[in-house]
């Protein structure tokens, strides 16, 4: 991705994230696999956000292997609902 235009990275993440949101239509939950990034505990990605948000508004289920996040979007993250694994996928039951 480093070796492309900014005008070619704005097309290519635009497809991701039409692609991405399509396939929430095709499943009944997510499963987000927020891990440590750069010292960031339970880490979400702002396009991982996006795709909590799409799932909640289509009223499937969200799971977060971790905590939500301390930070900026905690208060968003957590109005979505979502069912804290706390690294227990059998909890998904």
């Amino acid at each position: 991705m480093k070796d492309i235009s900014s005008t070619e990275h704005q097309r290519r993440k635009s497809d991701m994230l039409h692609l991405s949101i399509q396939k929430i239509y095709d499943v009944d939950a997510i499963f987000v696999l927020n891990l440590e990034k750069n010292g960031q505990k339970n880490y979400i990605w702002g396009a991982t956000f996006l795709e909590v948000f799409k799932t909640r508004e289509l009223g499937k289920k969200i799971f977060f292997y971790n905590p939500i996040p301390d930070g900026i979007l905690y208060d968003e993250l957590s109005a979505m609902a979502p069912m804290i694994l706390d690294g227990d996928i059998e909890k998904m039951g």
